[in-house]
């Protein structure tokens, strides 16, 4: 009998793209069930697999030019510094702005049921439970034939694993799609009766391999990329990549029984509550239909979010760092690469991990900053001559500074070593892990201060941060985020020597003294830039000014003039920006700022305008 599950999705309605389908994942390892009842498909996610090119392996050496640029910003101006900063890389090789290189769907394969007797099917439903991370379908022909299907991700097997099964005997065809990209090559073949291995070959002779395994009780034929299974009752498949060592198909009770008590522990560390069982067990068409009818949101829909999002996370960190994508792609044209996007889009990613008690995932990020430490250090030489890092927008296979140009300024912004700080701080925080103290987060916030010890200039003995750039919306003197990063990582590192029963340099102090206050305007706002020539941009998407607000919480009541203006920043932000009626205001990174702000300030009602904002205009799919 099918369960609608009680923390989860479920829906009378197939999924016609990848998009709509149901995603599963072990922090490494993702896979989305999507299509109809007979004719369906499974995609098969890593989270390494990025589609390999040379266009992220160099950077120009523009590093004899930072007091040329300073010169150029205050005589002309910081178009004008930009312009020049952007012919010199060009001259020295730079090709302009690059996209990074794109995340990828590891392999598709493409089922065809045919039942018994050939009749339509009905009594369609699907689910996917959030408490087991388990999908499951059932649908029944018009004969009463019955089958069901069901998925999930082992996070110890590290592989997917599907089943299907029906009460009567049908047949079934299946292959692996063939990816139709220049700079990515497939062969595959069987090398066991039930075993199918494909390897996909990047332009450098790299590869990753996808391997598939299957057990019926049907009978087995294969002619080229095509298998058949006939007077089958059952299929049971797994499906890896870059790993065939997975337990046997034979043992799929064990693998499901061990997933689910893993997956269950984790993910019930915490729980919401704000609804009848009534409301909670209705389908996801039921409550949108609500939705719209009565213009209101139904506590419900806040409760299924809040579920939802621990579910992703769950689902989607671990060994894996979360990209735009998460885990999860079914093409080659993810938005923005699929990339890693250092400004925003990572932090909020891995905002809840703490909370929702999911320590161990911190690894993700620690383990890929380790990884992209040498970029980070070569931005930080070849365009300032200065050491320690200089953390770029965007990443995937390389973090080297390739996305930026003069239209997207995006070489000027350097608090991204700063705010990924805050994350190391915070796992220390709560796990009070010294030897992490020592061996991870204190060489991490020394190479980020390295880079401001040699890259901040001082003019009256006050610190200047010149370039600066307030994420994506704009450039000036001293973003307000800029000045916030640098004391925030200064207090980490001060008490983190203090921990370890080590003395303070004096270098972090006298960097400290000399910061620049915080500026508030004549009408009594906290402003993106301490700098008077600076351009204000309420009606933008990013909530930098509020950074020491919403995310390292420096400024709260205690400070009662600079709490009031940050209220009136955040009153500009929703008048200009979110509640606008005319303005672009579709970015959910936004409204989810705006509801981090709106919980920092306590105001209730503008969290529930932000949130509403991505319920109401449905951010997400339909299904």
């Amino acid at each position: 009998m099918f369960e609608k599950p009680e923390k989860g999705v479920w829906s009378r309605k197939t999924s016609d793209k990848w998009q709509d389908g149901y995603f599963v994942g072990n922090g490494e390892t993702g896979g989305i069930l999507y299509g109809g009842s007979t004719q369906f498909n499974i995609v098969v996610n890593h989270h390494s697999l990025y589609l390999k090119s040379d266009q992220m392996d160099s950077i120009p050496d523009i590093s004899n030019c930072l007091n040329d640029l300073r010169r150029t910003i205050k005589e002309q101006g910081y178009q004008k510094g930009i312009e020049f900063f952007e012919k010199e890389a060009i001259d020295k090789g730079y090709d302009g702005l690059t996209m990074s290189d794109l995340f990828h769907p590891g392999g598709e394969i493409v089922f065809s049921i045919t039942p018994s007797v050939a009749n339509p099917t009905s009594r369609y439903i699907r689910s996917l439970d959030y408490e087991t991370g388990i999908i499951c379908e059932a649908f029944s022909t018009e004969n009463g034939q019955e089958f069901s299907k069901k998925m999930f991700a082992s996070k110890k097997e590290n592989a997917l694993y599907l089943e299907l099964k029906s009460d009567d005997m049908f047949s079934m065809e299946f292959s692996l799609k063939e990816f139709d990209h220049s700079l990515l090559s497939q062969r595959s073949q069987l090398t066991a009766k039930s075993k199918l291995e494909a390897v996909y070959t990047y332009f450098n002779d790299s590869y990753y391999k996808v391997f598939i395994e299957w057990d019926t009780d049907g009978e087995f034929t294969a002619e080229d990329n095509t298998f058949s299974l006939k007077k089958a009752t059952r299929l049971r498949m797994k499906v890896a990549v870059n790993s065939d060592q997975a337990a046997a198909i034979g043992t799929f009770e064990d693998i499901e029984k061990e997933h689910i008590d893993f997956h269950r522990n984790q993910y019930n560390q915490v729980s919401l509550s704000l609804c009848k069982d009534t409301d909670r067990n209705k389908s996801y068409e039921d409550l949108v239909e609500l939705l719209e009818s009565e213009e209101s949101i139904p506590v419900s829909l806040y409760e299924k979010l809040y579920d939802a999002s621990r579910y992703f996370i769950q689902s989607m960190s671990g060994p894996a760092l979360p990209n735009l994508q998460g885990i999860w792609s079914g093409d080659f044209n993810p938005p923005w690469s699929g990339d890693f996007t250092f400004d925003t889009n990572v932090q909020l990613a891995i905002a809840s991990l703490a909370s929702l008690g999911l320590f161990e995932n911190f690894s993700c990020l620690f383990n890929t900053v380790k990884a992209y430490e040498e970029d980070f250090r070569k931005n930080a030489q070849c365009y300032y001559s200065c050491r320690g890092f200089l953390v770029p927008v965007h990443a995937s296979t390389r973090a080297l500074h390739v996305h930026w140009n003069k239209e997207w300024p995006l070489i000027f912004w350097t608090a991204g070593a700063g705010w990924l700080a805050h994350f190391y701080n915070e796992y220390y925080d709560y796990t009070q892990d010294i030897d992490f103290l020592k061996k991870v987060a204190l060489p991490f916030y020394e190479e980020t201060l390295l880079f401001y010890e040699d890259f901040i200039e001082y003019e009256d003995d006050t610190a200047v941060f010149r370039p600066s750039y307030s994420a994506e919306n704009g450039m000036g003197n001293n973003s307000t985020m800029d000045v916030a990063v640098v004391k925030a990582t200064l207090s980490y590192i001060k008490n983190a020597y203090k921990d370890l029963g080590m003395d303070v340099p004096d270098k972090y102090d006298r960097i400290e003294n000399r910061l620049p206050a915080y500026m508030i305007d004549e009408e009594g706002v906290l402003k993106e830039w301490i700098d008077e020539s600076a351009e204000e941009n309420p009606n933008h998407r990013h909530f930098s000014n509020l950074y020491p607000v919403f995310q390292t919480k420096e400024i709260t009541a205690d400070q009662p003039g600079l709490w009031k203006a940050a209220h009136k920043a955040f009153d500009k932000r929703l008048e200009a920006w979110l509640l606008r009626d005319d303005g672009d205001t579709s970015s959910s990174h936004g409204r989810m700022h705006a509801a981090m702000c709106a919980i920092a300030m306590e105001r209730s009602e503008d969290l529930e305008k932000a949130l509403g904002a991505l319920v109401m205009n449905q951010s997400f799919f339909r299904h």
